[in-house]
């Protein structure tokens, strides 16, 4: 196998090998989306790289890396990044700073780095390393483990039982915002699902949550049996999942909070095998606002500022770095609402 260098990396983004070099000693001129494309391509080739010490300046603090480690498994790499945008915040961010960022690609499922570890990732120099964004959800143990070396800041994940900071969209007001949608245009039975993960997701229990609290707040009456694969002992297959959506809707049940975007395009699809129509028969909604699959309807959404929750990551590390003894702080960021064509009226 070739070695990986910055030529194979401009050759394969179409950028000349000065850009690419300029990207990881965050040149000013270099624009924030193609230095995040770079060192994403950079994390997925497994090419990691460090900057030549300025004997000039001797004194000057080496630990000037933020290390952005994504977790992603065999189910999310078949979904669509969202991690993109968040490093295109955390890289324009970083370079205000004038800091450097290094991503890695890790398998969360094996990722237990041991406690005080010294080699976190294969292809990491850990210290260069000023603090730790994580990107997706992560075994306990593995942050727990992180923490104590590095400040560390959570992005899409809020770790109740550790004193982690983190930034995360507004899921009680977006999942609201969808159901109070359904409620106006006459839904009145509604339902939730979800996938399951090879981590553990909070964020889809947070969002049942939301569903659950919406759902009272509307006079409506929670059913837990329109409550899909979100229990623990519960492992419906994702084409389980249509085929109990579209039972369901014979029955009166006419709009679906999907716990996220692409679990509502793939439920699209399932529909269409089992002659549900989407919106006429059943309305789907979901949360994130990915872009939407060629062939299938735009889905009624919320639009997460990924880009923000990136730039607020970087903030809310170097608070962490600076006041390492100040109370946990969780932000929560509110999304854009989507009108799409996948809700209606039901019959």
């Amino acid at each position: 196998m070739a070695k990986v260098d910055q030529q194979t990396i401009a050759e394969k983004l179409n950028l000349s090998r000065t850009t690419v070099s300029r990207c990881f000693t965050n040149h000013p001129k270099i624009n924030p989306q193609t230095r995040a494309k770079v060192f994403q391509l950079a994390a997925k080739l497994g090419y990691s790289y460090s900057a030549p010490r300025n004997s000039q300046s001797p004194k000057k603090s080496t630990r000037n890396t933020i290390a952005v480690l994504v977790g992603v498994d065999e189910s999310a790499k078949k979904q669509v990044d969202t991690a993109a945008e968040i490093i295109n915040g955390i890289s324009e961010k970083a370079a205000a700073e004038k800091m450097q960022i290094e991503v890695h690609y890790v398998e969360p499922s094996s990722f237990l780095p041991s406690p005080r570890p010294r080699k976190i990732v294969p292809n990491g120099n850990s210290s260069t390393w000023k603090g730790i964004i994580l990107v997706y959800p992560f075994h306990r143990e593995a942050v727990r483990n992180l923490m104590t070396k590095y400040p560390t800041v959570s992005v899409l994940d809020n770790y109740d039982e550790l004193e982690l900071d983190s930034v995360n969209p507004d899921q009680t007001r977006g999942i609201g915002i969808m159901i109070r949608r359904l409620h106006a245009l006459g839904h009145r039975r509604i339902g939730f699902l979800s996938w399951k993960y090879a981590i553990d997701a909070p964020w889809v229990e947070r969002r049942l949550g939301a569903y659950v609290e919406n759902l009272y707040r509307l006079g409506l009456d929670f059913d837990p049996e329109l409550v899909l694969n979100v229990r623990h002992d519960e492992q419906v297959s994702l084409e389980d999942l249509g085929l109990n959506v579209a039972k369901l809707a014979k029955k009166g049940v006419t709009g679906w909070v999907c716990a996220a975007d692409h679990q509502a395009y793939h439920l699209l699809n399932e529909l269409k095998k089992h002659g549900v129509s989407v919106p006429a028969d059943c309305s789907i909604t979901g949360f994130d606002g990915i872009n939407r699959p060629r062939g299938l309807p735009q889905l009624t959404t919320v639009h997460v500022a990924f880009k923000d929750m990136g730039i607020s990551s970087v903030v809310t590390l170097l608070r962490a770095v600076a006041h390492p003894t100040a109370a946990r702080r969780h932000i929560q960021i509110s999304g854009k609402v989507i009108e799409g064509k996948t809700t209606a009226p039901p019959k």
